[in-house]
């Protein structure tokens, strides 16, 4: 299994599961069969370890540029999050099964909001999908919609678009990030790879 360094700072398990778990969830979301997302496991496992690297070097540039961050910020996503995990007991249940204090929840939703604003900075100027564009991604794509007209899919198409059009401003944002930092891998042996970047 391969591992990374950023700046140094070790790329840990936990961060690349995070982005795995998000990978899968948004690729299920998607259309992607659970025997799918198996078979394709090492090619994510690698695609979330560059995400977390992408991660680390988007918060260590969050924190630099000190982007602030309101109590207000927190507590609506501290709302949101409890929403999606099925309300304030399932959060406090999920929370104690992480070992995870509501400080130590805050102070993670604040590091996210920082990088989400600097993730929006970073996006601005990126256009919503055009409906020339979703009619012609479905016409290329209708076989993985089993058949769904185009009104059934067309949110869902768009959100993909828009995504994935996001990911490329994201992508090259952090590009520039990578430019400056030194990553390095090592393989399972805990060697280093060849990878290297210099600042």
């Amino acid at each position: 299994m391969k591992t990374a360094k950023v700046n140094g700072v070790e790329i840990s398990e936990e961060s690349v599961r995070f982005e795995l778990d998000r990978l899968m969830v948004f690729y299920k979301s998607h259309g992607m069969t659970a025997d799918e997302i198996r078979g394709a496991l090492d090619v994510l496992r690698e695609k979330a370890l560059e995400q977390a690297i992408g991660a680390k070097l988007l918060v260590d540039r969050a924190n630099e540029l000190d982007i602030p961050v309101s109590a207000a910020d927190i507590d609506g996503e501290m709302k949101k999050l409890s929403a999606q995990i099925g309300g304030p007991e399932a959060l406090e249940k999920a929370m104690a099964e992480k070992g995870l204090s509501v400080d130590g929840l805050r102070a993670h939703l604040e590091r996210a909001v920082r990088v989400n604003k600097l993730v929006e900075q970073s996006c601005t100027g990126v256009a919503e999908p055009e409906e020339g564009e979703v009619k012609a991604f479905y016409e290329a794509h209708r076989a993985q919609y089993a058949g769904a007209a185009l009104s059934d899919v067309h949110g869902q198409i768009k959100d993909l678009m828009r995504h994935e059009a996001r990911g490329k401003a994201v992508e090259a944002f952090v590009g520039e990030l990578r430019a400056r930092a030194k990553i390095e891998y090592a393989d399972d042996c805990g060697h280093d790879c060849c990878c290297h970047h210099h600042a």
